[in-house]
């Protein structure tokens, strides 16, 4: 630098006529040692940086020897040099609050200094200001010690409290600030990391586990301010910033200044819905399981991942939520479908095409298809009122609900538009299905549901007493809208059947008044197959079906009735010596007691044998269920019942021992049973197959049976893997580690 101030100084003196040459000397050197940094301008000149006017001449002469942007040069240097006057007097890695006002202002004051000769002697040169300015500050880092700068994040700190209500920013802080914004051209990195953190803690504290209120607009405001920021007045976080670049904290910033913050202000804003959509991604479970009542969280989480384009993130998030919480043994399966359908409105609200709710139901779809008890679960829940499926189901708005394999693109509706670019393969199936049509669509066809909502409705049509039938007519109607009346027309016969039946009662039992039996008759078509059960009913029972049967007989010469006895309810009173009980039983627990009529002891072999039941345990249900009630006891070391007719005078029998009594088995096969029966006769051609090639795939059986089985076209894979499962519990065959079957030898 010096070198480059002599070769100036040389040129221009060369430049100047010899006569010229030694005043220009002579100015020069005054110039210089009056522009020496190490002068107290103050002792010298008074407050401001002022010359004589005989110095004036000085100046004059040296700029019209442009020698003026040397001495500037010059003066720098000098400025440089005498660094460590600052150095000594204003550098300090105190973290306290007063001291960082009283360091700043130190600095400040230094500046104003040095400044001082610059502003009088190059007062319209921008580029002198911004020279010196450069100058100082690069020296200035130069010194600064390592923990200035986190000695200044908690100065930061500190300062934001005294913007909360009611707190008084210190006095000194007014001299401190104009320091503070000039060092904000390297440090603002600091303020800014800051208000990121502010961000987060106060969405943190405020909007953990708050699903009920939107929480994205008191943010904003928190952040922009209430007021308006035209009127100077905007307030909040981006307020105190503004206030703080503009030149005082605590008020809101100019438009200038916010102009020139625009940028920053951006990104804060954006921070904002960034960490409130990762919070609530991390919450989403439980905003599900919340709805409706998380309504409004979910609008905060649609509109920030409009902002900032995290779908990928709450995807992978929700996917690990399900797969942890939900999708495990230990969660009943109408729990999951109950889940499953507050997903489909959840994510529908934050992403109305879609495409959210197709990746993220993929493995629930996928697990609800594992389990046996789906189907049962979803048509039960559609005709149980208060179920959101009921509520589904009765909707206005309802659509016919269609094959899954049948679902195909309309290219000619004027209202068709493309898939979303992050659409699935599969999103089709999914695109405007209601919740009823995407449950149905986990299977490939509806023939399925269609089938279980005739068993469910065979069940209910059974357990009816007085023929009340009002109900069922109505939950038909509804779904006749649903799945269509060809597909329910089974059903329809049933309900006929009813109907039917009740004048067929009422003609018997014109002709036979006194038969204390009511029979519900119905046709064997069209209902669904039933439970092989066999019981021989004793007495009084036995008696007043076979009266019945001739009754019926005298009605309908040309049919005959097929009794299924393990159907129905039997209303009892038991006359004892102590006591008369009143008591609602099934047919097989009315014949163990009317037997008791007969002899005062029986074991649950005689039982069977009398009975002629297949099953021992429900004789032994049977048992448990009269001893429960203090009706039978079991004698000590031998497996006999007795009768109780007094109470307490039983000592040492098994009276008093509560017994668990089993829930009976449905009396309508299952549509897995009934899917198993019908798939049994493939099962020659897949034991011949599996005996002659060894173990093959599922998909490869599957295969062949299509290509060689009459009968099999149309069949799924599910319907061949229930098939296997059951054949394989009768040790038959058996699934391989690589999940081949193959026959047990």
């Amino acid at each position: 630098m010096e070198l480059d101030i002599a070769s100036a100084w040389q040129s221009a003196c060369a430049a100047t006529p010899r006569s010229h040459s030694r005043p220009l000397a002579e100015a020069w050197t005054a110039a210089t040692e009056l522009l020496d940094p190490r002068t107290d301008w103050q002792e010298h000149y008074g407050a401001r940086f002022d010359p004589p006017s005989h110095v004036a001449s000085t100046f004059q002469l040296l700029h019209s020897a442009a020698l003026m942007d040397s001495l500037l040069d010059h003066y720098l240097d000098q400025v440089r040099k005498a660094f460590d006057l600052v150095q000594a007097d204003a550098v300090s890695d105190d973290e306290r609050f007063g001291v960082m006002l009283s360091l700043l202002h130190r600095i400040g004051l230094w500046i104003n200094r040095w400044q001082q000769p610059v502003s009088v002697l190059w007062p319209s040169s921008g580029s002198a200001s911004s020279a010196f300015r450069k100058t100082f500050l690069a020296s200035l880092y130069f010194v600064l010690p390592p923990r200035f700068a986190p000695a200044l994040q908690a100065f930061f700190r500190t300062l934001l409290t005294y913007t909360s209500p009611g707190a008084a920013v210190p006095p000194a802080f007014s001299r401190a600030l104009p320091t503070l914004i000039t060092l904000l051209d390297r440090y603002d990195p600091l303020l800014f990391a800051l208000i990121y953190e502010e961000i987060e803690s106060k969405i943190q504290s405020d909007c953990r586990g708050a699903y009920t209120a939107s929480k994205l607009e008191p943010l904003l405001k928190w952040l922009n301010g209430a007021g308006s920021s035209s009127a100077g007045k905007s307030g909040g976080v981006m307020g105190w910033v503004s206030g703080i670049y503009e030149g005082g904290a605590g008020e809101g910033g100019n438009e200038e200044a916010r102009k020139f913050l625009k940028p920053t202000f951006s990104r804060f804003e954006y921070h904002v819905h960034k960490v409130l959509c990762q919070l609530r991604t991390t919450e989403l479970f439980e905003i599900i399981l919340a709805y409706p009542a998380s309504t409004p969280a979910l609008e905060d989480l649609k509109t920030c991942l409009y902002k900032t384009d995290q779908r990928t993130l709450l995807v992978t998030r929700l996917r690990d939520q399900m797969s942890r919480r939900l999708l495990h043994p230990g969660t009943d399966t109408k729990d999951i479908i109950t889940t499953y359908i507050s997903t489909i409105s959840a994510l529908r609200i934050v992403d109305p095409p879609g495409v959210l709710l197709s990746r993220v139901a993929d493995p629930i779809r996928k697990y609800l298809r594992s389990r046996k008890d789906t189907i049962r679960c979803i048509v039960s829940s559609l005709i149980e009122e208060g179920n959101p499926l009921f509520d589904e189901l009765v909707s206005g708005d309802a659509k016919l609900v269609s094959d899954a394999r049948d679902e195909a693109e309309n290219f000619n509706d004027p209202k068709w538009t493309p898939d979303p670019v992050d659409a699935p393969a599969d999103f089709r199936k999914s695109k405007g299905a209601d919740v009823i049509q995407l449950l149905v669509s986990i299977y490939d066809t509806k023939d399925v549901f269609v089938k279980e909502l005739q068993v469910l409705l065979a069940q209910r049509l059974l357990a009816i007493r007085d023929y009340a039938l009002e109900k069922e007519v109505q939950n038909l109607e509804v779904l006749k809208s649903r799945f269509g009346e060809q597909a329910l027309q089974g059903c329809e016969v049933m309900l006929k059947d009813l109907q039917d039946s009740r004048k067929i009662d009422e003609d018997v039992h014109r002709q036979m008044p006194n038969v204390p039996l009511h029979a519900t008759v119905v046709s064997r078509l069209f209902w669904p197959s039933f439970q092989p059960a066999p019981l021989k009913l004793p007495g009084q029972i036995g008696r007043a079906q076979a009266a019945y049967d001739r009754g019926f007989a005298s009605l309908k010469g040309d049919k005959r009735l097929r009794w299924l006895p393990q159907l129905g309810n039997v209303n009892l009173t038991l006359e004892l010596k102590d006591r008369t009980l009143t008591v609602d039983a099934t047919p097989l627990q009315a014949a163990v007691i009317e037997l008791f009529d007969k002899q005062d002891t029986w074991s649950p072999d005689l039982l069977q044998s009398e009975l002629r039941v297949t099953d021992l345990g429900t004789v032994r249900n049977a048992l448990y269920f009269w001893n429960n009630l203090g009706v039978l006891a079991n004698l000590p070391g031998d497996d006999l019942w007795r009768l109780v007719e007094e109470v307490g005078k039983e000592e040492g029998t098994g009276m008093g021992a509560v017994h668990v009594v089993e829930e009976e088995k449905e009396a309508v096969q299952s549509v897995e049973a009934q899917r198993v029966e019908e798939m049994r006769v493939f099962w020659q051609y897949i034991q011949g197959m599996l005996t002659n090639l060894g173990a093959l795939p599922l998909s490869r059986i599957h295969t062949t049976l299509n290509m060689l089985a009459p009968g099999y076209k149309g069949k799924t894979t599910d319907e061949l893997t229930a098939l296997l499962e059951a054949v394989a519990a009768e040790g038959l065959v058996q699934k391989t580690p690589k999940g081949s079957w193959k026959i047990v030898k």
